[in-house]
């Protein structure tokens, strides 16, 4: 029975990929629009210790793990990363902008950290 199940974890992988590659940049697009961010890139990657990251250049990149999460918390990292677009560091005024943008971002903070290791 073991073996059948580790077996099992690389299907289950490629397939939460290829939703997370055809869902996550739809929606990042979605909400880009809404609140008027200029996105000029959108990559989902493979990350370890990060969520999400936003460059100088206009890129966001997300774990493609999110894809597991719920919708709520996959819009906050969206809507963080959206955030840095205009503050490009973690200030008052970032924060301020994501407690616009997401006003319920501290529960889904508190999800994360209670559930980041069943995602991993």
């Amino acid at each position: 029975m073991e073996n059948s199940t580790a077996n099992l974890r690389p299907a289950v992988e490629h397939h939460l990929r290829a939703l997370a590659h055809r869902e996550l940049p739809a929606r990042v697009k979605e909400l880009a629009a809404q609140h008027q961010f200029p996105v000029q890139r959108i990559t989902v990657r493979n990350q370890r210790s990060r969520w999400g990251s936003c460059s100088r250049r206009g890129t966001i990149s997300l774990n493609w793990r999110l894809i597991q999460a719920p919708d709520y918390v996959r819009d906050y990292i969206i809507l963080h990363e959206l955030a840095h677009l205009r503050h490009l560091n973690h200030s008052d005024k970032f924060w301020h902008e994501v407690g616009r943008l997401c006003p319920d971002y501290l529960t889904a903070e508190k999800w994360l950290k209670a559930n980041q290791q069943i995602l991993r």
